[in-house]
C-alpha cells in the first residue's frame, strides 16, 4: 500500500486515496473492536476512502434521524468515493462472470470497481466474493477470531 499522504478529512482529492474499505471493516471500526483499532493505528499516514455505496448501507442501520446523524458523522473522516461511467460496465462484467458461480451480488461489483478503477487495495473481510474479480487488490484487514462451537 502506498504511503503517500496523511489522514485526510472528508473531501481529500480522489488521486490522494491510497485505501479503500468496505462495510464489514467499517462496522468492526465503529464497533470499538480493539484489533481494528490496532490495524487503524498502522495505517494511520494512509488515505482512506469509502465508496458511497458503503456510506449509504452505514445509514441504512439507522432507525430514525439522531441514529443517521450519529452513523454518518464518523464517517466524516473519509472521502467518499463515487460511482463514475465507467464503473457500471465493469461491475456489469463482473456480475455476469460470477454471480452465478461464486454467489456475488449486484452491490458488491458496484463497490469493488471504486478501488478496482483507482488501483487502490481494497480491505474487507469478504474473500469469498471479492477474490475472484479479476484485477482487484483485495486485503483482510486482520485475522478474526473463528466463532466458538458451543
Amino acid at each position: 500500500m502506498p504511503a503517500s499522504c496523511g489522514r485526510k478529512q472528508s473531501g481529500a482529492p480522489v488521486s490522494e486515496i491510497d485505501a479503500v474499505l468496505h462495510t464489514d471493516v467499517l462496522i468492526e471500526i465503529f464497533r470499538g473492536d480493539d484489533r481494528a483499532r490496532a490495524w487503524l493505528a498502522r495505517i494511520e499516514s494512509h488515505v482512506l476512502g469509502i465508496p458511497v455505496f458503503v456510506y449509504m448501507e452505514i445509514l441504512l442501520g439507522a432507525r430514525n434521524k439522531r441514529e443517521q446523524w450519529a452513523l454518518a458523522a464518523p464517517l466524516a473522516q473519509y472521502t467518499i468515493l463515487q460511482l463514475e461511467s465507467g464503473d457500471s460496465p465493469k461491475a456489469q462484467e463482473w456480475f455476469e462472470q460470477f454471480h452465478l458461480s461464486h454467489g456475488i451480488g449486484i452491490m458488491d461489483c458496484l463497490i469493488a470497481t471504486i478501488p478496482f478503477r483507482l488501483g487502490c487495495p481494497f480491505f474487507t473481510f469478504n474473500l469469498k466474493h471479492f477474490r475472484v474479480l479479476p484485477g482487484l487488490d483485495v486485503h483482510v484487514p486482520y485475522r478474526r477470531p473463528r466463532p466458538s462451537s458451543t
